[in-house]
């Protein structure tokens, strides 16, 4: 079984099939064999769970491909570090917040 270091989760739309080619070229392989990434219609989903994720890489082709329509996040959870990282899209720009999940989970009630 493979140790889990690195989470990430989110979604972003609207997207195209090629953009979402792009972002899938840049996937690691999951472990049990489906794809980090499925694109539903116009909205891209990301699922991963696993030791190694190019998250700089993934930031660096979602700026390059960023609309004005463009909405969604990617959390980023890196348990060594024990943080999130919040990628925000909105109105054609990227943000992001780290935090201490003991923080995170103290603020949602965990």
């Amino acid at each position: 079984m493979e140790h889990i270091l690195i989470k990430v989760y989110g979604n972003l739309r609207p997207v195209t099939a090629s953009f979402a080619e792009q972002l899938q070229a840049e996937q690691p392989e999951k472990e049990d064999g489906t794809e980090a990434l499925e694109l539903d219609g116009d909205m891209l989903l990301f699922s991963f769970e696993g030791m190694y994720y190019p998250i700089d890489e993934v930031v660096d082709i979602v700026k390059a491909g960023l609309t004005a329509a463009m909405e969604g996040k990617i959390d980023y959870i890196d348990m060594d570090e024990w943080t999130l990282t919040r990628y925000t899209i909105s109105k054609g720009t990227i943000t992001h917040a780290t935090r201490s999940l003991n923080h995170v989970m103290a603020y949602s009630g965990h």
